[in-house]
């Protein structure tokens, strides 16, 4: 059950998104978002920034409002600074989303600027409550899947669990997008053998010889030097290569590799995916861009656990270890720890989409529950 955008696209919720432009404005944006219910991304940035720097800020603001979950925007901004709202406004338009902007300055101040604010967000929420929600096939779903806080149970029966359901999904003509470049290394020529063409696998060989490099260029450091984290290290992971052969389970064993996108691209067809994202380590750096790529909704597998949501996607929680589903249940949505204890993958999988499916219809997932609606921009060595 889903919202139809102009541009075609599926939406599993009908968020109204309140943009900050610079960090001057952070505060009023946040005030509109708590007092209204809608959700909020503030920045760290926005004025006096170098141009690859400042190009994905307005690239990660844009995507964001893009993404299908998002029916109305409002941004948030001081009124002088570097990030050109008129532009980021345009390109928000002309696919359809109604979209305002609001100036401090030119309110007459914070006070001012927070009443019209609420004002405005107000009225997208009664449009977007207008909307009739109707029925979609799964070939209009759009999955990110990640894991983090991983522990030696995400490989063994978090993460086959969600392959287990990548597959199912593919199989009805939907798409998955994975990410994680960094715990790629190890495994790349597995996952070379899965593209659908040569040239997709050496695209993909070449990511990861070109991460190794860009570690010891730009940090002095090898990656195996850096992940496996201190985190993983005590929940039982010993190396990178062990690592990522469990992080690539996610996608399944029958799903060819479509390709490869970059930050903000959508997938251009069904089927499963890379986004060639080399940010830092961070979780969130992940989540915020499998949402800047139009996911609706991002599963998440975390041994340890996590509370980590997206301000624009749903970030359902599984976990492959049962002592922590019974310990953390208040933030995790899905226990595959039964596949430890006697179900099989395939029955697993199989609940696991059922579950998904009841998140992608409305259903609460806890992150959505807790507040946790965190967004991290992306950065990269590349810009």
């Amino acid at each position: 059950m889903g919202y139809e955008r102009a541009d075609g696209s599926i939406g599993i919720r009908n968020y109204v998104l309140v943009l900050s432009m610079v960090n001057c404005s952070n505060t009023v944006a946040q005030q509109v978002a708590q007092n209204t219910g809608a959700n909020v991304i503030p920045i760290d940035c926005g004025c006096v920034e170098v141009a690859d720097h400042h190009s994905r800020t307005c690239l990660a603001l844009t995507a964001a409002a893009l993404n299908p979950n998002v029916y109305a925007v409002l941004l948030v901004g001081l009124g002088c600074e570097q990030t050109d709202h008129n532009k980021i406004m345009a390109d928000i338009a002309a696919t359809g989303k109604p979209v305002s902007y609001i100036g401090i300055q030119d309110c007459g101040g914070p006070k001012q600027a927070l009443a019209k604010g609420i004002e405005i967000v107000k009225t997208y929420q009664e449009e977007a409550a207008a909307q009739e929600r109707k029925e979609y096939p799964l070939s209009k779903l759009v999955l990110a899947v990640q894991c983090g806080g991983s522990d030696w149970t995400t490989a063994l029966s978090g993460n086959i669990t969600i392959g287990e359901m990548t597959d199912l999904i593919v199989e009805e003509g939907g798409s998955v997008i994975i990410s994680e470049v960094a715990g790629f290394p190890g495994s790349e020529h597995i996952l070379a053998e899965r593209a659908v063409t040569p040239e997709v696998g050496l695209e993909i060989i070449q990511m990861c010889d070109e991460l190794r490099a860009e570690y010891v260029r730009d940090h002095g450091q090898s990656i195996e030097e850096v992940n496996p984290t201190p985190g993983n290290k005590a929940g039982g992971i010993t190396t990178l290569v062990e690592k990522s052969m469990g992080n690539i389970k996610k996608i399944g064993t029958r799903s060819p590799i479509q390709g490869l996108i970059t930050a903000g691209q959508h997938v251009p067809h069904p089927g499963v995916w890379i986004l060639d994202l080399r940010a830092p380590g961070i979780d969130g750096n992940a989540t915020s861009g499998f949402a800047m790529a139009g996911a609706n909704l991002n599963v998440f597998s975390t041994g340890r656990g996590s509370p980590l949501g997206n301000a624009v996607m749903p970030v359902f929680k599984i976990t492959g270890n049962p002592k922590s589903y019974e310990e953390l249940s208040c933030m995790l949505d899905f226990n595959a720890g039964i596949v430890l204890r006697g179900a099989t993958v395939e029955e697993a999988g199989k609940a696991l989409l059922d579950e998904v499916i009841m998140a992608a219809n409305g259903k609460l997932t806890r992150s959505e529950e807790n507040g946790n609606f965190e967004f991290i921009i992306p950065r990269e060595s590349r810009g």
